[in-house]
């Protein structure tokens, strides 16, 4: 996949996270400046729809384009992160 491709479908899966979201009426707890897509903002909807439960480990692998092998460290991660700073949903 070539870094144009990669980019095109990480913006099309920052669409179908924020449907999820909106879907939940959620969307209003997502920071004004997380709202529009760069990969750190997907990481972050993506976290926040896990964390709600709107999503499951497959969805994250599939949205962030994460190998099997990277989920764990990235999950720690973000367990770590909510646990230290909160999130969107508290």
């Amino acid at each position: 996949m070539t870094p144009e491709e990669r980019t095109a479908r990480l913006q099309e899966h920052f669409r179908q996270v924020q449907a999820i979201i909106q879907t939940q009426e959620m969307w209003e707890r997502v920071p004004e400046g997380a709202r529009r897509f760069s990969p750190e903002n997907l990481e972050g909807i993506v976290k926040f729809a896990y964390f709600g439960g709107f999503i499951d480990m497959g969805d994250v692998r599939r949205f962030l384009l994460v190998d099997k092998k990277d989920l764990r460290p990235l999950l720690t991660k973000w367990y770590e992160e909510v646990r230290e700073q909160g999130c969107w949903l508290c």
